[in-house]
């Protein structure tokens, strides 16, 4: 039935032939003044504020009554008696007074039933009346629907009275969020989200606007925020905040977290550690994340990339961090509105469809499809396809699988100022043993990574006795560093430092020294930070320059050095959890380029090594074509028929052991 303050709403009934619906138009229109609507039609069933068909509700003073005088009359209030008046038919329910205007304070005598208040069928007079003789207490005998005895009477049942339940005078059955045909599951309890937080995440402060009634609301899915409010984890937020600038700056996760973390002033170090575990996870399950967003979205490119950047943070807790969906959907919302509040609606219709649907992810037997276990791992299928080809299926699915994994923590000892027993018992104190390394000097794998946070272990790397480096470019700068001591030592690639910081470090425990060394990169501001970081580890014979390794013989000249590394730009495959933007940023044609750019340093790296010197060339990838295969087409050049390779190495890529790295050393003939 429609509202109208006016008197003007309508609703047309839709029930047959019967004493509860008639054949005629519908119900009669609500008005609110009194007696200037009236229901329409013949034999209908009564609506609001009608006399003449189908009856209005007409409230006097003192009296409810049922006026039926001539279809189905409506129910009227009086003084001290509520009636059905069925003189030609049920009426409407009418409110206030009579049509007369005047106040009715007579009582009408009818028939009683002394047992509890209710209807009275009188046939012969065809009247039903309310007894209020011992009708119990007030609960009992309300006219609103939660009446004990709340029945209607029904004719097509021979007078049988039928029970309405809990259903009031003009009440639908009203559908709850919650009960949507999927069978989901309530989304929240109160007491539960208070009590159960993240296991893995911090527990931080659930909404206490959950506690007033508020949220998610609406039986179409609408969610309502309360203005200016968020309740979101400062993890996640933080998380967040780090894949928005990792997306718009094209950047390193690791170079912006310091940074993004230092705005979110008062984070504890457990959220800022569960913001970091999230950001690099996003980073490295991107495309994945994207593909799942996309499935359980009509239009998905009408979402904003703020909105796509929180709502990444949800799938990657869904598929990869195992979170209670309540506590994913409840949290992403809340994240969504912090970055776009008018998308919670969004957001949560969204966000319960991915919850769903995360319970058959992968899609399909990973066992038996290509595509399917790329999904599983997070891989695109070009790199997942070419790993299988190279390594075989299991070899590439425990590798794609150790990619997922939390990367190990080794470090190196500097051996120039480093002491090895306090360093040991600086560890012990710190409630953390140290595995040495059984093929690398000096290097040691942490079994409990939150030792590093001990103040004691602190001051050993302020000092410059420590540093933290992958067993693999430990492996590496040992084999650079021949067995004889070189006059003059070349690195190409310096970057930041740390192979140089190793080989100084190897040279010093072979030697007793450090060895003259000039170290080479392409940036000028690598340059000084290389030269800050030999100063902090107590090396003093490098000299940082700045050219173009393909250039190198135009400001060096040729055969000067003893030995020389090249760590040459790879595709860097085998340090993708270590660094997890490479996994969706590398292209199929990227590997060919990589390997051809290296030929060329390779070629010009050479010509730099004395004859009876070494050369060694190191790349941090697995795939022969930027490895071996580089190494052999130099040899079968021309000027290649003057080396040979001495050794080489490859580490291989394990849950708990290092990134895989290739190596090999070449030596020219005198």
């Amino acid at each position: 039935m429609a509202y109208d303050n006016k008197g003007a709403g309508e609703s047309r009934g839709n029930r047959p032939n019967n004493n509860r619906g008639g054949n005629g138009h519908g119900n009669g229109g609500y008005h609110g003044k009194g007696g200037d609507s009236r229901g329409r039609g013949n034999g209908d069933k009564g609506g609001f504020r009608g006399s003449k068909g189908q009856g209005g509700y007409k409230k006097r003073e003192g009296e409810r009554k049922f006026d039926r005088d001539d279809n189905r009359g409506g129910y009227k209030k009086h003084d001290g008696e509520r009636k059905f008046d069925r003189d030609g038919g049920r009426g409407g329910y009418k409110g206030g007074r009579d049509f007369d205007r005047k106040p009715r304070g007579d009582r009408r005598d009818g028939n009683h039933d002394f047992k509890k208040g209710g209807y009275k069928k009188d046939f012969s007079r065809d009247e039903r009346k309310f007894d209020r003789d011992d009708r119990g207490s007030k609960r009992e005998r309300s006219f609103d629907g939660d009446r004990r005895d709340d029945r209607r009477f029904d004719k097509r049942d021979g007078g049988k009275f039928e029970g309405r339940g809990d259903r009031r005078f003009d009440d639908r059955p009203k559908k709850r969020f919650d009960d949507d045909k999927r069978g989901f599951k309530p989304r929240r309890d109160d007491d539960r989200l208070d009590t159960q937080v993240d296991d893995d995440g911090p527990r931080s402060e659930y909404r206490e606007h959950r506690r007033k009634g508020e949220g998610y609301r609406g039986t179409g899915g609408g969610y309502r925020k309360p203005k200016g409010q968020v309740h979101v984890t400062p993890a996640r937020q933080a998380a967040c905040a780090i894949g928005r600038v990792v997306r718009e700056r094209n950047a390193y996760v690791a170079e912006v977290t310091p940074a993004v973390l230092a705005k979110f002033q008062g984070i504890s170090p457990e959220d800022a550690a569960f913001a970091t575990k999230i950001a690099r996870g996003v980073t490295a399950t991107v495309g994945t994340l994207d593909e799942f967003i996309n499935r359980n979205m009509k239009t998905p490119n009408d979402i904003d990339e703020v909105v796509r950047d929180a709502m990444r943070v949800s799938a990657y807790e869904l598929l990869f961090l195992d979170k209670p969906a309540y506590v994913v959907v409840d949290q992403g919302v809340e994240l969504v509105c912090s970055v776009a509040p008018k998308a919670g609606g969004l957001a949560n219709a969204v966000l319960r469809r991915m919850s769903e649907s995360a319970k058959t992810f992968p899609f399909g037997n990973p066992n038996l499809s290509l595509q399917v276990l790329a999904r599983s791992q997070a891989f695109p299928m070009w790199l997942a396809k070419r790993l299988m080809n190279e390594m075989t299926l299991p070899k590439a699915t425990a590798f794609m699988h150790a990619c997922n994994t939390d990367a190990p923590v080794f470090i190196a000892v500097n051996s120039v100022k480093g002491d090895f027993e306090q360093i040991e018992e600086a560890f012990d104190q710190a409630g953390s043993l140290l595995e040495a390394s059984e093929d690398v000097q000096g290097c040691y794998r942490v079994k409990e990574a939150r030792s590093l946070r001990s103040a004691d272990v602190r001051a050993l790397f302020e000092a410059g006795e420590l540093l933290v480096s992958d067993e693999g470019a430990q492996t590496v700068a040992q084999l650079a560093m021949p067995a004889e001591e070189p006059a003059s030592f070349l690195e190409i690639g310096s970057g930041r430092g740390t192979k140089t910081i190793l080989l100084q470090s190897a040279a010093h425990r072979a030697f007793g020294h450090c060895v003259p060394m000039t170290s080479v990169d392409d940036h000028e501001f690598k340059g000084k930070i290389l030269g800050e970081r030999c100063a902090a580890y107590g090396i003093d014979t490098v000299e940082p320059l700045t050219a173009d390794a393909r250039t190198l013989s135009q400001k060096l000249p040729e055969a000067s050095f003893d030995a020389v590394l090249l760590d040459a730009p790879c595709s860097g495959v085998g340090t993708l959890r270590r660094h997890p933007e490479i996994r969706w940023r590398l292209k199929p044609e990227d590997i060919t380029s990589m390997a051809s750019i290296n030929l060329d340093l390779l070629i010009e790296a050479t010509k730099m090594v004395k004859p009876g010197g070494v050369i060694t060339y190191a790349t941090c990838t697995v795939f022969p074509e930027e490895n071996e295969q580089v190494v052999e087409r130099f040899l079968k050049m021309k000027f290649g028929e003057q080396f040979e390779i001495e050794e080489q190495v490859q580490t291989t890529l394990t849950t708990n052991g290092p990134d895989a790295h290739y190596a090999a050393r070449l030596r020219r003939r005198a």
